[in-house]
């Protein structure tokens, strides 16, 4: 298994890089994300990789972060499939955006990414929902990092979750009015949260 590779970049095109590791070049299949986050050609950068292993062939894919890598091997566990529409898929929506689509249940935004029709987003968030750990939903959602926000946050995902929502479920929507004011109280977040579910 190679974990990641590191080395100075000799070519960078928006689906390949090619990385020149003690004079030899690797080739790694890249979404458009990580193709933002490389420095230019002639710098040196580490990529966390997958080898993709067939009979009749040995492909690696690139991956800027972790997080990114961790949705792409959720994909490739899915039946019918591989490396190379998964690795197209988060070209086309970036994986903390598509991770927001799938705990949602919005078929139609999972279906903007190439190659995916109705049949093939509903099955990605059928089986992926409850794969995407409540620690995901947070690292990638960005909920929890002021202290005294986190307590507002915390009792409000307590009642929730006593009221039958699922964790990740309200982490995710919640987010999204947070951000826009900080001193957001725990009765606030509650209501808010209640009338997204009804609208």
């Amino acid at each position: 298994m190679i974990a990641f590779l590191k080395g100075k970049i000799e070519l960078k095109k928006p689906n390949s890089v090619v990385l020149n590791i003690q004079d030899a070049g690797l080739e790694c299949i890249i979404s458009l994300y990580t193709y933002e986050k490389l420095p230019a050609p002639g710098n040196s950068c580490r990529l966390l990789t997958y080898l993709h292993v067939r009979e009749d062939i040995l492909q690696l894919y690139g991956f800027f972060d972790e997080k990114e890598k961790g949705v792409f091997l959720k994909l490739i566990s899915l039946s019918g499939i591989g490396p190379k529409q998964a690795i197209n898929i988060l070209s086309g929506i970036r994986y903390d955006l598509l991770t927001n689509h799938i705990i949602n249940g919005d078929v139609a935004a999972v279906k903007r990414a190439p190659g995916v029709g109705d049949k093939t987003a509903r099955r990605i968030i059928l089986e992926l929902k409850e794969k995407i750990s409540d620690e995901e939903v947070s690292a990638i959602s960005g909920i929890g990092g002021d202290p005294l926000l986190s307590a507002n946050v915390a009792d409000a995902l307590l009642a929730l979750e006593s009221l039958g929502y699922k964790r990740s479920t309200v982490q995710n929507t919640i987010n999204k009015f947070i951000k826009d004011d900080e001193t957001i109280n725990t009765e606030t977040i509650i209501k808010r949260f209640l009338n997204q579910q009804n609208k």
